[in-house]
């Protein structure tokens, strides 16, 4: 087997980041995501077979040669009746059990602090927090998926944004640019061409209506204004919720990951504004997909 060869794997609800360590050379592949909800039990397979098979050809070793895997699948830990399948399309093309998984906010804990204690919060497609105080002990708070929670996700913006088009369409609300961003980004004249179109969206494609919270804020959009007010309380909630029931002795670090996080300094500075707890915010140590080769790397040593 050849020395330090670590396999890093972030799934999201929109995509799949493949990141092979060989010796301190990194390997990438992309691809679609492989959450349990999103994708057939055969397409997780060849996801899997694909983004792994990838980086391995690009670094000459095969996947025997990985001395340890860990794999971030998201959903993982919700779904039950999933797990047997993922650990088993997981086996089948790494062929050996010198692997790990977790839920996707293990890695993004891992990549944003270094695996050191704090909380990290996840707001992609989805959201949910994680955080792990000095003793070890560790906690998830939110994620509860898009019918029950994931507030302040992509997916919950986006339900939003695509609300608010609906009542300034009808008359309920005045229009504001974030009516005219639907329009556009939806290429569509009339108002009702919305129905088939989003009715037939995957999750991650109305998340992908986030994005436009960044230009009506910069319009000062008194909706948006709204929205972010929400979308913090809901952030902060988590975050003192988890130095609540953890049990920190010092400031706690916190980091964010997900593409919600695009929103810059206005989000942050609500988010610090409504906290309670004695936190440190900060940038992240790196990506979670880097957080998965630290991960891989720790389990390696301890096994």
């Amino acid at each position: 087997m050849t020395d330090g060869i670590y396999l890093g794997v972030d799934g999201g609800g929109t995509k799949t980041a493949f990141l092979l360590d060989k010796n301190g050379e990194k390997y990438e592949s992309r691809q679609i995501t492989i959450h349990p909800k999103q994708v057939s039990k055969k397409e997780y397979f060849d996801i899997m077979e694909l983004g792994i098979n990838d980086v391995c050809n690009k670094a000459g070793i095969s996947p025997a040669d990985i001395d340890y895997s860990f794999i971030a699948s998201p959903g993982y830990g919700q779904y039950p009746d999933t797990e047997e399948y993922i650990h088993e399309g997981i086996r089948r093309v790494l062929g050996n059990d010198r692997f790990k998984v977790a839920n996707d906010c293990v890695n993004g804990w891992a990549g944003s602090l270094n695996a050191s204690p704090g909380i990290n919060i996840v707001i992609g497609t989805g959201a949910i927090g994680y955080g792990v105080d000095e003793a070890g002990n560790d906690m998830r708070c939110s994620g509860w998926g898009p019918l029950m929670g994931d507030e302040a996700s992509g997916y919950w913006i986006g339900l939003k944004i695509l609300n608010l088009f609906t009542k300034m369409s009808d008359g309920r609300l005045e229009k504001t640019i974030i009516y005219d961003k639907v329009k556009e980004k939806l290429a569509i004249t009339d108002d009702f061409e919305i129905f088939d179109i989003v009715e037939n969206m995957r999750r991650d494609e109305i998340a992908a209506f986030s994005t436009i919270m960044g230009d009506a804020l910069n319009d000062n959009d008194p909706y948006a204004l709204d929205i972010l007010d929400e979308v913090t309380a809901e952030i902060a909630l988590v975050i003192d919720t988890i130095a609540r029931e953890l049990d920190f002795k010092d400031t706690i670090d916190v980091t964010f990951s997900g593409g919600v996080t695009n929103l810059g300094r206005a989000l942050f500075a609500e988010i610090e504004s409504k906290v309670k707890s004695d936190i440190n915010m900060k940038l992240p140590y790196t990506s979670p997909v880097e957080g998965s080769v630290i991960l891989a790397r720790k389990y390696a040593d301890e096994n």
